[in-house]
C-alpha cells in the first residue's frame, strides 16, 4: 500500500511539473510573439515619443504583463522623470525615484538599472526590502514581479523601460533573456529616428571642446609641433571609420605617434605631400566618434595645433550632451566643454553647386559635364561611352576624362 501511495504521489508531482512546463512554454512563446510585435511596431513610428508610447501600450495590452512605463534621468536633479506609461493611470503619482547612489530612493530596480546599465529584476516585489519606499503602490495594484530594462544603443542610455507582472518570478530564465532584448530594440529605434530627424532638422547644438597639451596628458612621446587637421570621417561599417586629414610636415611624425599609442587608431596611410601632408586614418571603435554618431551628430572640425586639441561637434537638440562630454573627458584627460550653443544649419548646398557650375568650372569642364549628362554617359546602362562624348566634343578620350574628373571633384567637394 505504501508503495502504491508513493507512486501515486510521484505521478501527481510529475503531472504538476508537466503542467508547469507547458504553462512556462506557452508563456515564453507568447512573450516571443509579443517582442516580435513590439519590434515591428516601433520601427514604423516617426518620433521617440511615439516609439515609447507604442512599447508601453503593447506590453500593457498583453496577457503577460499589467503595466509598463519608461523613465529618463534628469542629470541636474538626478531624479527619474516619466516619459510614457500604459496599463495603470497615476501609478507614479507621488513616487520619486533617484539615480543618486547616496539617495535611498535609488535602491529600487529603476535606479539600479540607470547606474549599472544592466537589467534589474525582482522575483517578488512584496518580499523585497528594496521596494519598501513604493510597497503600498505595488500592493494596491497587485503587482508581484518587475523588470527594469535599460534602453541602450551603442554607448547611449536613453532611459529605462519598467515592466510589471501579476505573477511572481515572471522575469527569470529565458523570459529574462527575451525581455532584455526590448532595451536594445527600442534603443536602436530611437537612435535611428533621432539620426533621421537630425538630418532633416535645421536646429543643431554646437559643442566646442578643448584639451591643452593632449600629447602630455595621453603620455605620448611626441614633439607636439605643427598642425594636424582631421577634416572628414566616413563610416565604413559599424564602428569602423576612415578619417581624412592633413598635417604640416613637422607634425606628420606626431600622427604616427598617435597611431602607435591609441588602440582604436589602427593604421595611417600617407598620401603624396604638397604644402601639407594628406593622410588616411583607419579607426576601429573610436569612443568619441562612436558616441557622437550614435547621437546623430557629426564632428565639424578637429585640430591639434602645437599639441593643443580643439574639436567642434554638431548634434541634434535631443542629444545627451552630458554623455558626449563624459566620453570626451574620459578619452582626453584635461579636456573640457568650452562652449555650447544653439545654431541653425546652413542649407547652401544647391546654391553652392550652382556657384561651382557657374564660377569654379572652366568653360570646357562645364561643357563636358553637360554634354556627358545629356548624352546619357551617367545612365546605367550607358547610352553613350566616354569615347562617344569625346568624339562629339572633338577631343581625345583622355582629355574628356580629365575634364570630367576635375569637374566631378569640384562638385563632390561642394556637396560633402
Amino acid at each position: 500500500m505504501a508503495n502504491v501511495l508513493a507512486s501515486a504521489i510521484a505521478n501527481h508531482d510529475h503531472e504538476r511539473e508537466l503542467v508547469r512546463q507547458r504553462e512556462r512554454l506557452a508563456a515564453l512563446n507568447e512573450i516571443n510573439d509579443l517582442v516580435r510585435g513590439v519590434t515591428d511596431a516601433v520601427i514604423e513610428q516617426p518620433t521617440r515619443d511615439e516609439i515609447e508610447r507604442t512599447v508601453c501600450e503593447h506590453l500593457a495590452d498583453s496577457a503577460s504583463y499589467e503595466f509598463a512605463w519608461i523613465g529618463d534621468a534628469d542629470p541636474a536633479s538626478e531624479t527619474v522623470s516619466l516619459r510614457a506609461e500604459a496599463g495603470v493611470e497615476g501609478y507614479l503619482d507621488g513616487i520619486e525615484i533617484s539615480v543618486d547612489p547616496d539617495d535611498e530612493r535609488s535602491g529600487g530596480p529603476t535606479g539600479r538599472a540607470f547606474r549599472t546599465g544592466e537589467i534589474q529584476t525582482t522575483r517578488d516585489v512584496t518580499a523585497d526590502d528594496r521596494h519598501d519606499p513604493w510597497r503600498h503602490h505595488v500592493e494596491r495594484h497587485g503587482f508581484r514581479s518587475s523588470a527594469a530594462i535599460p534602453i541602450v544603443h551603442e554607448d547611449t542610455l536613453y532611459g529605462v523601460l519598467n515592466v510589471y507582472a501579476a505573477r511572481p518570478d515572471a522575469f527569470s530564465g529565458q523570459e529574462r533573456v527575451v525581455v532584455e532584448q526590448l532595451g536594445e530594440v527600442v534603443g536602436h529605434a530611437i537612435a535611428a529616428t533621432e539620426r533621421k530627424q537630425a538630418l532633416m532638422s535645421d536646429e543643431l547644438v554646437e559643442l566646442e571642446f578643448v584639451a591643452p597639451g593632449v600629447f602630455d596628458t595621453l603620455g605620448i612621446d611626441a614633439a607636439g609641433d605643427g598642425r594636424i587637421s582631421l577634416d572628414h570621417a566616413v563610416t565604413v561599417e559599424d564602428d569602423e571609420y576612415l578619417v581624412y586629414g592633413r598635417a604640416t610636415p613637422d607634425a606628420i611624425d606626431d600622427v604616427y605617434a598617435l597611431v602607435d599609442a591609441l588602440p582604436y587608431w589602427e593604421s595611417v596611410t600617407v598620401r603624396e605631400p604638397t604644402d601639407t601632408v594628406p593622410f588616411e586614418l583607419r579607426l576601429s571603435e573610436p569612443p568619441i566618434l562612436s558616441v557622437i554618431a550614435s547621437a546623430g551628430g557629426t564632428v565639424d572640425a578637429a585640430v591639434v595645433t602645437d599639441g593643443d586639441f580643439q574639436m567642434t561637434v554638431h548634434v541634434p537638440p535631443s542629444a545627451d550632451v552630458r554623455r558626449i562630454t563624459q566620453v570626451v573627458t574620459e578619452t582626453y584627460p584635461g579636456a573640457r566643454l568650452l562652449k555650447q550653443r544653439q545654431i541653425t544649419r546652413r542649407n547652401e548646398t544647391v546654391d553652392s553647386i550652382r556657384r561651382v557650375l557657374r564660377e569654379d568650372l572652366t568653360d570646357r569642364q562645364r561643357t563636358t559635364v553637360e554634354v556627358a549628362y545629356r548624352a546619357g554617359f551617367f545612365e546605367w546602362p550607358r547610352t553613350a561611352t566616354g569615347e562617344d562624348v569625346a568624339e562629339t566634343l572633338d577631343i581625345a578620350p583622355a582629355t574628356f576624362h580629365q575634364h570630367l574628373r576635375k569637374a566631378q571633384a569640384k562638385i563632390v567637394e561642394t556637396v560633402l
